[in-house]
């Protein structure tokens, strides 16, 4: 079981000043600092303690776990200002809009901080250190701020109820703040500035850290849109090309191998093409892999559910390279064949749409309510003695969205059935599968969210190669 290095905080108060929240893990950081230099404490200051810091700031960004806010009301304060004209002291205005923690109870954890410890040893090494620093905490925000602070190192602490869990992601909506290698030294620097900061010359307002790094956050029960590309499919004379509804993962197979052959014509890592690409992921990132979702035609009573356009998927955790792959994808697939099996047969065309708005809104449109046009394979058998559990049902569907990206707290209500949804659809159990998910249960699902939910939407352990997939309905 993994190891990690839990930073819990606790506010006096239930109002926190600062702009950010949860507070970013730089600005603690930063508390930590001034809490163990200031006054008299910073006579204790040690080699231990600096290294203790530097280690915490190079585990990269953490989780947080933090208490729910509210705005609370503005108003206006006067402060002085940093300039000094003519030799007399001016005022400013100065917004102030606290945060209000919701349920706030003395005593009771406000914020945690989740590092993940690669190194058990060196972890062991700091921590007396650390809990030094998080003994002389004493504001986390502003200097009203008061806070306590608390070190742990576990392998799976239970995390407190009423907090959210916020987590770092690529193109999350929140951007916070984290500690840089030689943040410490430029604290340091800014401090030494700041007490020089008036002289004959007026006073030097550039006195306040820079060096930090930046990283987006989401909430982890929140749906996070996904990057995608799109191609319609056409017979090598030019004409339209349609597979049958229940050869989704076929097709899906096609385009998985067409995608994995332009990206190494690119020269790209072949290792990294198998992992990303072709799906042979680590067995603790299964998730960290492109999606190929073959979709059938519907949304009208004489669609016939034949597969004439494809999508591509990013996962929500790209970056870098992966983000990289998915954009050269969008050019060297545009007129690439798509072989069968046996890498002998040509069966389409792929070509690109300017614009898809028209041609498959059921799959990328914004909505609360969603269902199946390939079924969803379970991960798990839902009978009990001989019949279907709806309960055993309900919890593997559950799983399956949360593993998926949709947490408990979005969904609002599920239905099961064999039959399809759509007009041109098949029972769940006549869609062709993998060998290896032959014996797992087949179901179409309707699905409602508790707040629209953009898409596209799939689950399932077949939901990377064309099954699991599900539209929304023209209106709610």
């Amino acid at each position: 079981m993994a190891l990690h290095l839990y930073f819990t905080v606790r506010f006096f108060d239930d109002r926190y000043h600062g702009k950010d929240w949860p507070p970013s893990s730089a600005r603690l950081f930063q508390a930590l600092v001034a809490g163990a230099k200031t006054g008299a404490r910073a006579r204790e200051w040690n080699a231990d303690q600096e290294s203790a810091l530097e280690w915490l700031g190079s585990l990269g960004p953490p989780d947080i776990l933090a208490r729910r806010k509210s705005d609370g009301r503005r108003y206006t304060i006067y402060v002085p200002n940093n300039s000094l004209k003519d030799g007399q002291s001016t005022k400013t205005s100065k917004q102030v809009a606290p945060t209000i923690l919701v349920n706030h109870s003395p005593g009771e954890p406000d914020v945690v901080y989740r590092w993940h410890v690669p190194d058990a040893d060196a972890a062991g090494v700091h921590l007396a250190a650390l809990d030094y620093l998080a003994a002389r905490l004493f504001a986390l925000g502003w200097g009203v701020d008061f806070a306590a602070g608390l070190v742990s190192l576990d392998e799976d602490l239970h995390a407190p109820d009423g907090l959210e869990l916020f987590t770092p992601s690529a193109r999350g909506s929140l951007s916070l703040r984290v500690p840089n290698s030689g943040l410490l030294a430029h604290l340091c620097e800014c401090h030494k500035a700041f007490t020089g900061r008036i002289c004959e010359e007026g006073v030097n307002p550039y006195t306040r850290p820079t060096r930090f790094g930046e990283v987006r956050y989401r909430p982890a029960h929140s749906w996070e849109p996904r990057r995608w590309i799109a191609f319609e499919m056409q017979t090598l004379d030019g004409r339209p090309f349609a597979g049958r509804w229940d050869q989704a993962q076929t097709i899906a197979a096609w385009l998985r191998h067409a995608a994995a052959e332009a990206l190494l014509h690119e020269e790209l890592d072949e290792s990294w093409v198998n992992s990303f690409v072709l799906g042979h992921t680590a067995p603790d990132n299964l998730g960290h892999r492109l999606s190929f979702l073959p979709l059938p035609s519907v949304g009208h009573q004489h669609s016939d559910g034949g597969i004439r356009r494809v999508l591509i998927v990013e996962p929500p955790s790209a970056t870098g390279r992966d983000v990289e792959g998915l954009d050269l994808l969008r050019v060297k697939l545009s007129g690439s064949a798509l072989m069968d099996q046996d890498r002998k047969t040509a069966r389409s065309i792929l070509v690109r749409i300017g614009d898809w708005s028209n041609v498959m809104p059921f799959y990328i449109r914004t909505s609360r309510v969603w269902t199946t046009v390939t079924p969803i394979i379970l991960h798990g058998h839902n009978a009990a003695r001989g019949r279907i559990s709806l309960l055993k049902t309900d919890r593997l569907l559950r799983q399956a969205f949360d593993a998926a990206g949709f947490p408990e707290p979005l969904l609002q209500e599920l239905a099961f059935q064999s039959a399809p949804y759509w007009p041109g659809c098949e029972a769940a159990t006549a869609i062709r599968v993998p060998r290896h998910l032959a014996h797992w249960p087949h179901v179409h699902v309707r699905l409602e969210f508790k707040e629209p939910v953009e898409g596209p939407v799939f689950v399932g352990i077949g939901r990377h190669y064309g099954l699991g997939v599900f539209a929304a309905p023209q209106e709610q």
